[in-house]
């Protein structure tokens, strides 16, 4: 009987002050199921107790390989050197305050095939790991994104960092990496670009919710919020629209619509698009209900609406 092969699965986890969660998180990684990984660890130069929370687990298990730490990157480019330091052909990142299932990265490594880049479905927990009664699949009406239409993300994402495995190789398709704001978003759009996403609807990790949280789950319902979803948008279609791949015309198109639209008072350009691709881009509504955002220009909106957005601009 031909043995199995289990390929190296290398688990990315980038930290920062990180200390009231981060001994659940290690727990969870090193009790995965799987039989070849290894855990690289990128500690952003923590002022709290998480460095020496990190030595201590390093020195327990020979399966962390704990980073050097010499000067603060910041989020983004935190991942950035984890995922250069991997040895496997399949990496998973990894957040600092979710606990994943034992079994979450086996399933994914058996259910991956020729997909790019596979994904899992997650349970929203709080901060004292009680379950808050539902799923991202919940949250957003079972639309969880996949395929290769990289379209598909340009507003909207389904795929959180924490909840994904994809393959080493494709991140020397790009350099846009170190300019986005949300790195998993990236990752993701390059996956449907360059290849395929598939989703497997288990749920393998609790994301937890809480305030010091970077990508806690939420909604369009604070001015902070509605400031934020601008600036990410913005991000996006500059960093998106910049990668050479089958949807960049596209891209382009979408990014000047919404500048369009970002810098004027009175420009139907934004509207008129969303009413005609607003079923790609805009998966998780109608086309009708984000167009309905874009009917007057974000100047007036300002003015008629001032305290709409955290800040004006």
């Amino acid at each position: 009987m031909q043995e199995k092969i289990y390929p190296l699965v290398s688990i990315a986890l980038a930290t920062y002050n990180g200390q009231q969660y981060l001994e659940k998180q290690l727990i969870s990684l090193i009790n995965q199921d799987y039989p070849n990984f290894e855990i690289v660890i990128s500690d952003d130069c923590s002022s709290d107790n998480t460095w020496s929370i990190l030595e201590s687990y390093a020195r327990q298990d020979l399966r962390i390989r704990l980073l050097p730490r010499d000067f603060n990157r910041g989020y983004v480019k935190n991942f950035i050197r984890a995922f250069g330091e991997c040895r496997g052909q399949l990496i998973s990142p990894s957040d600092q305050d979710d606990i994943w299932h034992p079994e979450k990265t086996r399933r994914l490594v058996e259910n991956m095939g020729e997909a790019t880049l596979i994904y899992s479905n997650n349970r929203l927990i709080d901060e004292n790991d009680k379950p808050l009664g539902k799923t991202l699949s919940d949250s957003l009406k079972g639309k969880m994104i996949q395929g290769n239409d990289s379209r598909n993300l340009l507003f909207c994402n389904s795929i959180c960092g924490h909840a994904m495995l994809f393959r080493k190789d494709l991140l020397s398709t790009s350099e846009k990496l170190d300019t986005t704001l949300y790195i998993d978003w990236t990752i993701a759009f390059l996956a449907a670009d360059k290849g395929h996403i598939k989703y497997l609807d288990e749920v393998l990790v609790d994301w937890r919710q809480h305030r010091r949280s970077f990508t806690a789950y939420n909604r369009d319902n604070t001015p902070l919020q509605r400031e934020n979803r601008l600036r990410i948008e913005e991000a996006n279609l500059n960093t998106f629209s910049s990668i050479k791949g089958q949807n960049q015309t596209f891209s382009l198109a979408t990014k000047r619509a919404w500048n369009a639209w970002h810098k004027s008072y009175l420009n139907l350009s934004m509207l008129i698009f969303i009413l005609k691709h607003g079923r790609i881009t805009h998966k998780f509504h109608s086309a009708r209900h984000p167009a309905l955002k874009y009917i007057i220009g974000h100047k007036l909106k300002k003015i008629l609406r001032p305290n709409y957005y955290e800040k004006l601009d």
